[in-house]
């Protein structure tokens, strides 16, 4: 049978949908017509108010499962329907009252679900059922009702009270919009498998026998054949539990149907005056009857969209339980209160840890933390649970073998409805590995850093021993090896720079030039070590009456010059007098004689000439001065004159 009902759920959606277009007005009107036609054959009131009027309910559910900009086609058909189908027992001002009392009910219900339950609108859920119960069975009944029972009031001829005529005419409408909408809205929309995944055989025997039953039952209790005595009374109550079944193993509409095939028996049965209200007034027996069907039928529907959150939750339960024990991290929930005990642990928290579910089911996870730890971060973790706060650490865990690894943790509070905390959910992730790593890693680090260091001192050290033999072969290739003086070449390079700025900017520069009288014969005499120790106390005598900028230099033998900036020929004479004196008055030790050794020098001073074209001529002029003191007796010294060119 549930077979039969979805396929009929899938064809009339289908049929629908593909005609919305111009057949779906044509066919709700249609439809409205016989439920009309049947809800006038459910009426037993001499007034013609119905116990049951199902035409309203079908064009609430074609509204509910359409555009609101396409309700005026469908609301359109109503009032002609309408009218046509009651001309037959009421005239046409009544007819007109009552079409426009039908059509403010279903806009007033179909407007006020939208607004507060949205499309599309959905039995399935508790909280729609609820909403529908008030919007359309409570407000959009209710205010209908006022309008019919008005035009009972002014066009009827009987005397019955105005109320009465609207609790009945409420009820009856109320009735109808919750036998009837559950049913079509459900063959209107797409068609959910929505049944409990048993065997198919063992489902179809299922729907049958609860069908069957439920017929049975209701003609005994409705009918009461003549095989029924007073001494046996049948109560309306044992349906109960048969709509309660249907709720619970099968989906809304298997429980809409079930009720409508109660509603069916009992007020098919209710229009002979049978049943369990037989033995009341004909007003009383319809009320109670719709008190009875509106609250089997609202119940069993709350009950099945109940059921049918159930299993939705419980189906997205075992989706979201099989991702997590899909995962590789270990899942740990806990509840918050008392010692927060834990009652859930996946798979991957068991493959981390080794302690199976049942083994930590009521403990508090702290037997995990290892004492060996941080401190810190166990006090970081206690702190967050005080304070329900999240919190994310690393710290170190348990196994159950008692082997240890490093767990990186975040703790998450979840909270209720009212905002309170009810459990906590921890994620723990096998962090060893990569801590292994990351040890290893600074440890290279920090053995890369090292032999940086030691690199970089051998580099400074090498580099420091490269520029002391830079500067010792700077030396030696400007020094004289014997007298620490310059050499020839050194000189003719600063030489060459001082007489070029001397020329660019016009300054004074004097050369002088010095050579020791008869230096051959000192060497012949006392022998070269004599020699040598005179030219090194020269140098020596010199070097301590030089300024910074002066340069003095061996050019080889016994022959020196002094090159001087800034200076002119007067003044140079005047240093070289002074030296002529000071060297005369040196006493130098000599092989072969018990006194020191003196000597003598020669000297010529030159001063850079305005028209001299290079330090070569200067340095000649120089020689050529130190050649006329030779000259002239040696141990003097001579000027040279600025005019010689």
């Amino acid at each position: 049978m549930e077979f039969a009902i979805k396929d009929v759920q899938t064809l009339s959606w289908a049929y629908f949908h593909r005609h919305s277009r111009w057949l779906a007005p044509i066919l709700c009107g249609l439809a409205y017509y016989v439920a009309a036609w049947l809800g006038m054959k459910a009426s037993i009131m001499a007034e013609g108010i119905a116990i049951f009027w199902p035409a309203n309910a079908v064009m609430l559910a074609v509204l509910l499962v359409t555009d609101q900009q396409r309700w005026p086609v469908f609301l359109l058909t109503l009032p002609f329907v309408e009218v046509a189908n009651d001309l037959s027992n009421f005239s046409l001002e009544q007819s007109v009252g009552f079409a426009l009392a039908n059509l403010i009910e279903v806009l007033l219900a179909a407007s006020l679900l939208k607004l507060s339950a949205g499309l599309p609108f959905k039995f399935e859920r508790l909280r729609h059922v609820a909403l529908f119960g008030f919007c359309a069975l409570v407000v959009a009944s209710g205010i209908a009702a006022l309008m019919g029972a008005a035009v009972y009031a002014l066009s009827a001829s009987d005397h019955t009270a105005y109320w009465d005529n609207w609790r009945i005419w409420w009820f009856g409408d109320s009735l109808g919009l919750l036998i009837l909408t559950p049913v079509v809205l459900e063959c209107l929309q797409p068609p959910q498998d929505n049944w409990n995944h048993m065997p198919r055989a063992k489902r179809r025997i299922e729907a049958c026998a609860l069908f069957a039953i439920t017929a049975v039952i209701a003609i005994w209790i409705f009918a009461k054949p003549d095989l029924m005595s007073e001494h046996s009374p049948a109560s309306p109550m044992l349906l109960l539990p048969l709509t309660i079944w249907a709720a619970s193993r099968f989906n809304i509409l298997g429980t809409a149907l079930l009720n409508l095939l109660i509603a069916v028996i009992s007020i098919v049965n209710g229009l002979n005056q049978h049943g369990p209200f037989e033995t009341l007034q004909q007003a009383e027996h319809v009320l109670r009857l719709q008190e009875y069907l509106a609250t089997l039928a609202f119940s069993s529907l709350a009950l099945a969209a109940l059921f049918q959150e159930l299993r939705l939750q419980n189906a997205q339960l075992r989706v979201l339980g099989r991702a997590i024990d899909a995962l590789q991290e270990g899942i740990l929930i806990t509840d918050a209160q008392g010692n927060q005990p834990i009652i859930y642990a996946n798979s991957g928290f068991t493959t981390i840890t080794g302690y199976p579910l049942a083994e930590v089911i009521g403990q508090n996870p702290s037997f995990l933390l290892d004492n060996s730890g941080d401190a810190e971060d166990t006090r970081k973790i206690r702190a967050a649970i005080t304070s329900r706060q999240r919190v994310r650490s690393i710290v170190k865990a348990r196994t159950k073998v008692g082997g240890t690894f490093w767990n990186q943790m975040t703790l998450d509070p979840v909270r209720d409805e009212a905002g309170n905390v009810s459990h906590f959910v921890g994620i723990h992730h096998d962090i060893t590995e990569i801590m292994a790593a990351e040890s290893a890693l600074h440890s290279a680090h920090q053995q890369l850093e090292n032999t940086n260091r030691e690199l970089e001192r051998r580099i400074e050290l090498r580099t420091h021993e490269l520029q002391q033999a830079n500067r010792k072969l700077a030396e030696l290739a400007s020094t004289d090896p014997l007298t620490g003086a310059y050499n020839r070449r050194y000189f003719m390079d600063c030489a060459h720079d001082e007489f070029d700025r001397a020329v660019r900017y016009s300054r004074v520069l004097a050369v002088i030039a010095i050579d020791i009288d008869n230096f051959k014969l000192i060497n012949d005499k006392y022998g070269h070590a004599t020699g040598d120790n005179v030219l090194i106390a020269l140098t020596k005598t010199i070097e301590s009456s030089l300024r910074p900028a002066d340069i003095f230099a061996r050019f080889g033998g016994e022959e020196f010059f002094l090159l001087l900036p800034e200076t002119a020929l007067e003044e140079a004479g005047n240093v070289a007098e002074r030296l002529l004196v000071a060297i005369a008055n040196l006493q130098v030790p000599a092989d072969g004689i018990a006194d020191s050794l003196a000597f003598t020098v020669s000297i010529g001073v030159a001063e850079r000439n305005p028209h001299e074209a290079s330090i070569e001529k200067l340095l000649e002029r120089a020689d050529q001065a130190l050649y006329a003191a030779k000259h002239a007796g040696r141990n003097c010294v001579r000027r040279a004159n600025l005019q010689i060119a």
